[in-house]
């Protein structure tokens, strides 16, 4: 069967031609982030087995980015991306409000996410499972820094799940999220996502 693979871009333009202008790197494949320094963050899954940690690699930090710093790029970005993975996609389903996934998106971003839940979610097969586990989450993020301040970047992300219930198979779902940095926390301002699809 040949998957229709849908995308979505939703930026804001100058911001983002700021960011991929000065730091954010393109060279690595959309469905396999990694490389360079990674590390791993909390995260939940729907049955007794050991959850899967989102694993973290920073890419290109800019200069001026010390050790203490990466560690705490990457805690933050793990409390910013992990709800939306575990609000939008994994947990138990049927699920009707996905608005508590988008909390780390920009008031724009997340109005935008509303309407694009069939993408961004599990929305489309919510009725068709019962479950749905991580098995991989692996997140690549590229900071444009100023003076060793990381101000924006580029995520890419892959996730993994499995699902249960009528709908019992390996799904997988890949993109880019644009993100700003202020007082230490990340936004979600924009995506370019791939539908999910069976593995």
């Amino acid at each position: 069967m040949m998957w229709l693979t849908l995308r979505r871009a939703v930026v804001t333009g100058a911001v983002l031609l700021t960011v991929v202008a000065t730091g954010c790197s393109g060279d690595d494949e959309p469905d396999r982030p990694g490389g360079g320094d990674a590390s791993t963050g909390a995260a939940s899954g729907s049955d007794t087995t050991a959850p899967v940690e989102t694993v973290v690699t920073l890419g290109n930090l800019g200069k001026g980015v010390g050790d203490a710093k990466r560690e705490r790029i990457k805690t933050s970005l793990v409390a910013a991306l992990d709800p939306w993975f575990d609000g939008a996609w994994l947990g138990e389903f049927p699920r009707s409000d996905y608005a508590p996934a988008f909390a780390a998106f920009t008031p724009g971003a997340a109005r935008d996410a509303q309407r694009d839940l069939a993408l961004l979610s599990n929305q489309a097969i919510s009725d068709r499972i019962d479950t749905a586990t991580a098995t991989r989450r692996k997140v690549r993020l590229d900071v444009f820094s100023h003076d060793g301040h990381p101000r924006g970047g580029t995520v890419q992300f892959l996730l993994d799940f499995d699902t249960t219930g009528t709908l019992a198979e390996s799904r997988r779902v890949t993109g880019r999220l644009y993100v700003t940095r202020s007082e230490g926390q990340w936004q979600v301002f924009g995506y370019d996502v791939d539908e999910a699809v069976a593995q």
